[in-house]
């Protein structure tokens, strides 16, 4: 599959997750969502994990191939503000990591930010962390923590209601 259809088709799936999860956080407070952050899940060869800014904004991680040198993974929150720059480093554990970066405007003084870490040296180091459990910290303000990435759930999303 050409890489950019592969990005355009990742970021519509991931956009229309995220999109849910603006209106499932306008009608629940995230205490009651605590239960379903920081839980992995595997349908294979993909990972995914859920977490919070700390504002309390969902945050989605997905990590496919881990442990392959095709390993890759997408980074999507949403955050305050508006989109304002083309580009944007992603910070991992106060390390600057080479990834590319999407942002969509998503109403009134919110976006939804998208880091894409194609450097599988870089991702499968961020797996062996976690597997080590230690916790990486994303743009200085996101916690990912290590929690069952062991032994993930199997599907691809927790399930809120």
């Amino acid at each position: 599959m050409d890489a950019n259809l592969l990005w355009k088709t990742l970021m519509r799936i991931w956009l229309g997750i995220l999109s849910f999860l603006v209106v499932i956080s306008s009608s629940a407070s995230a205490a009651s969502l605590q239960r379903e952050y920081n839980t992995w899940y595997s349908d294979g060869v993909v990972l995914y994990g859920m977490t919070q800014t700390s504002n309390e904004l969902p945050v989605m991680v997905s990590i496919s191939q881990q442990g392959h040198p095709g390993a890759n993974m997408v980074v999507s929150y949403i955050a305050e503000g508006a989109c304002d720059t083309p580009e944007k480093p992603f910070d991992v554990s106060g390390h600057e990591v080479p990834a590319t970066y999407k942002c969509v405007n998503i109403g009134h003084n919110q976006k939804i930010e998208h880091f894409a870490v194609t450097d599988a040296e870089r991702v499968n180091g961020m797996v062996q962390n976690l597997k080590s459990d230690f916790t990486l910290v994303l743009q200085n303000d996101i916690k990912v923590w290590a929690a069952n990435i062991k032994t993930p759930k199997f599907g691809v999303a927790p399930n809120f209601l």
